[in-house]
């Protein structure tokens, strides 16, 4: 028996509970895979997984092994890394999953900055509007917004908050004027979902709310920022959008913002990826410089922009 590979194979099992998806990103059979644990169990004469038709879990005494496999093959993966340079020097193909509703401009741009100071290492952006299984889908590194991130063994780190606001067309604001918060409901309201950050209802989000639980009319929900920026545009209603996304229109004159006393939650910007001691270069550096630069282009807060280039939308918005 081949410890080491059948540590490996375990700990990919224990990773992502599906034998299959571990024997495709290791280039061997399921039953190769499936016989790598049953040797190691058969070695320690203990079992390491609870095995049933529909999934894969950890017993008790597998998963304190797991923990120490995941030590032990980080170290000899570092031990390989010192030899080959590949923890130092950035090279290969990075392969970046990101959700739609993360900015686009921004994020593109930061991933062609990332490429002029790194070279060697080419980026394959897939953007998926879902939470990224790394292994099962095969990428090093995953960027989604969500208020928070459910309980994985990978590592997060949070690149950023943006602060999310209230905006309308001033077209859609002449038309049907809003006056005071209490008239949101009668408007329609749109705003983003994600399969891990479900809409939450706009009376609630609003601090100090005096509208009620009244249920908006017209109600709208997309899972596509851009989709929602052109139908705001369009003068389709009253969106609530990370600030990030339409700076340029709040600039312009082609939206306004409404309620900044009513402050909405924050949307919060994360980048995942293995949870491996080791750490690849490429992913490495790639991280530190979403951290910095993609930052900066998504935290921006309204207070932050030159006042010439900002709208009164208040005014706007109280007109009869």
């Amino acid at each position: 028996m081949d410890r080491i590979f059948s540590m490996r194979v375990f700990s990919r099992v224990a990773e992502t509970g599906n034998f299959s998806a571990v024997a495709k990103h290791m280039d061997c059979s399921a039953g190769n895979i499936s016989r790598a644990v049953v040797s190691l169990e058969e070695h320690l004469h203990t079992r390491l997984l609870q095995r049933t038709t529909r999934s894969v879990s950890l017993t008790e005494c597998g998963e304190r092994y797991y923990q120490r496999c995941k030590k032990i093959l980080a170290d000899i993966d570092d031990a390989d890394a010192e030899a080959s340079d590949a923890h130092t020097l950035p090279r290969g193909k990075l392969r970046v999953h990101a959700v739609p509703d993360i900015g686009l401009k921004q994020l593109t741009s930061t991933i062609v900055e990332y490429r002029h100071a790194f070279p060697a290492v080419s980026v394959d952006l897939k953007l998926l509007p879902h939470m990224a299984n790394l292994i099962e889908d095969e990428f090093d590194v995953s960027i989604v917004s969500a208020s928070s991130l459910p309980d994985s063994r990978n590592v997060s780190r949070l690149i950023g908050r943006c602060e999310r606001i209230l905006v309308a067309a001033p077209d859609y604001l002449t038309r049907h004027p809003i006056r005071t918060i209490a008239d949101l409901p009668n408007h329609a309201l749109m705003q983003t979902s994600s399969s891990f950050d479900p809409p939450a209802e706009w009376p609630s989000e609003l601090a100090g709310d005096a509208a009620g639980e009244t249920e908006p009319a017209g109600h709208f929900v997309v899972n596509n920022m851009q989709a929602l920026r052109v139908a705001l545009l369009a003068g389709a209603g009253v969106g609530a959008v990370p600030t990030y996304s339409v700076v340029d229109e709040l600039r312009e004159g082609k939206l306004v913002q409404l309620f900044p006393e009513y402050p909405l939650q924050t949307t919060n910007v994360f980048v995942v990826y293995s949870s491996r001691q080791f750490v690849d270069a490429k992913i490495k550096t790639f991280v530190e410089f979403l951290v910095v630069a993609l930052k900066q282009k998504i935290d921006l807060r309204i207070a932050n922009l030159a006042p010439a280039a900002v709208h009164t939308p208040a005014q706007l918005a109280l007109q009869p």
